[in-house]
């Protein structure tokens, strides 16, 4: 869909047959339908069903068919040439007072990530965004691309770190959503575990404004950086420059006792590459 990078999105539209294994075709993973996906050539298997070009079958289950795949010993045929993101630039903070966008974070966001990072990205900028990381090889990602679950991040990382205290949570999310469950991080303090939290702090629903936009769209201004003063516990840091946003991720790298808190400013109509991709195609059909 156009959610993802051009030579990505050609590499696999142009593939003689797409495998699709347990990912179920929804408006959002479908980039709100852009994605022409020619379903004669792809292999699409679910929980909820099988189909092979545009025949179905029925009563196939998912953990029976991945194992027939497995016991069928097929030829591999040989790799043929991959795309390749590029790799991610060193962070060099611009001017001193120079205000933090969505691009830069997410530039110095991948400079942070290594093989013990886990990934959560709520819905909107926040995933729109975390779409164009670069994944380490044993970087884990979560996020709620099926049903756009608002505020699912912060919950997820409790869970998350409880399931996998070998990997240390680093949490995107929206002002808006974090509105919604962020206060899951009184749990996250009571049990001594450690995210890294990036609220995205634009003063609204940021994805909505590139839709349809209104006073319905605000919410209220919250002080997240202060929250630490109420759990009794955890970092936070205020950021609004580039220099600010360098300086907490690095104090955030070294603080591993507690959670920390980004509470990052950004212009209310800023917005991801992969939003503006998007927001692009459904500007013209709306």
């Amino acid at each position: 869909s156009v959610n993802i990078m051009l030579f990505f999105r050609l590499f696999f539209l142009s593939s003689d047959c797409v495998i699709l294994l347990g990912a179920f075709l929804t408006d959002i993973n479908l980039g709100i339908y852009t994605a022409r996906l020619d379903l004669g050539r792809a292999i699409y298997s679910t929980s909820e069903r099988l189909a092979i070009r545009y025949h179905s079958f029925e009563h196939v289950r998912f953990k029976d068919f991945i194992r027939g795949l497995v016991d069928a010993n097929l030829t591999p045929h040989p790799t043929g040439p991959r795309p390749s993101p590029p790799r991610p630039r060193e962070f060099l903070p611009a001017a001193v007072n120079a205000p933090v966008t969505i691009a830069r974070l997410f530039e110095r966001v991948n400079e942070y990530l290594d093989d013990h990072s886990i990934v959560i990205a709520d819905v909107g900028n926040a995933l729109f965004g975390a779409s164009d990381l670069l994944i380490r090889h044993r970087t884990e990602f979560l996020g709620p691309a099926y049903y756009a679950s608002m505020g699912f991040a912060v919950p997820a990382a409790l869970g998350a770190q409880l399931g996998r205290p070998d990997l240390r949570p680093l949490v995107i999310v929206g002002d808006g959503a974090f509105q919604m469950t962020g206060m899951e991080l009184g749990t996250i303090a009571r049990f001594g575990l450690n995210p890294v939290v990036i609220v995205l702090n634009n003063a609204g629903y940021g994805t909505e404004r590139h839709i349809h936009d209104g006073p319905f769209n605000d919410v209220a201004p919250w002080q997240y950086h202060r929250l630490p003063e109420i759990f009794g516990t955890g970092r936070a840091f205020l950021v609004k420059t580039e220099q600010e946003l360098d300086h907490a991720l690095d104090e955030a790298t070294r603080h591993k006792s507690s959670f920390c808190l980004l509470d990052v400013h950004l212009d209310p109509l800023d917005k991801s590459a992969a939003l503006g991709r998007l927001a692009e195609r459904l500007s013209k059909k709306i």
